[in-house]
């Protein structure tokens, strides 16, 4: 929670390994103890670590951004921890937004109706030492030419081998990864380095690997039981790395 900052509490416990029982019970008594705090919208429950929180695990000090924990910004918080949890769930090493924020390496530069910036992806994900993949989550459109700059800057990061992996748009609306699309072919973006997912589909491989998971710990306590063995397991194995393009798959 503390990489996170605020995170659905669905992939929250799927990416722990723990039951949705197990999972409310300790994010009653994380807020009761005034670590964590709920919020409520339509597609879901989610939490939100506090400056409490923050102090108890030895993170650095402050409370969560403004804006996380209602609305569009909520609604963003929580589908890219569903991400953060697929990644979790294949073992790929990830970076949250939170702690992209002081690497000067993931930062994409912009330059857009005569101002130059810099954007950072949602998440980082670590491939490799040369292949590093950005992972953008869109709900909603952004106008046309914020986009295309945004686009351009990644064209350049992927270019230069700052982002050698590739860059990955995660949406719920197809018009959105539609324009994304459109978008990544004017600025040139490579098409090999660049794709788009859907959200929906993020979700069912979490849930699917989390099954995965439950059936092999069932199983292996079995064995062990049958056997006389005390050891067991909680995670089975998982599938060997895959190709940067492949990350979310």
């Amino acid at each position: 929670m503390a990489r996170l900052e605020v995170a659905g509490i669905e992939p929250l416990g799927m990416a722990l390994g723990f039951g949705w029982r197990t999972t409310y019970s300790h994010v009653e008594r994380l807020a009761a103890a005034g670590l964590l705090v709920r919020a409520f919208d339509p597609d879901g429950s989610v939490v939100a670590i506090t400056a409490a929180g923050r102090r108890a695990v030895e993170a650095d000090r402050g409370d969560i951004r403004s804006g996380a924990t209602h609305g569009s910004g909520l609604r963003h918080a929580r589908a890219a921890s569903w991400v953060a949890a697929l990644l979790t769930l294949r073992d790929r090493e990830w970076i949250s937004d939170h702690e992209l924020r002081g690497l000067d390496d993931w930062q994409i530069p912009v330059v857009w109706a005569g101002n130059r910036g810099r954007h950072r992806p949602d998440l980082g994900v670590v491939m490799t030492a040369e292949a590093r993949v950005a992972v953008e989550v869109e709900l909603s459109h952004k106008s046309p030419r914020r986009l295309r700059a945004i686009l351009a800057g990644y064209e350049e990061a992927i270019v230069s081998g700052r982002v050698a992996g590739g860059l990955i748009y995660v949406s719920n609306r197809s018009d959105v990864l539609e324009a994304v699309k459109r978008a990544a072919d004017r600025a040139g973006v490579p098409q090999q380095h660049f794709r788009t997912r859907d959200l929906g589909k993020v979700q069912a491989e979490v849930r699917r690997l989390t099954g995965e998971r439950g059936v092999a710990t069932r199983g292996q306590a079995a064995e062990a039981r049958s056997s006389t063995t005390a050891r067991t397991s909680r995670n089975p194995e998982r599938p060997d790395g895959v190709d940067a393009r492949e990350v979310l798959r």
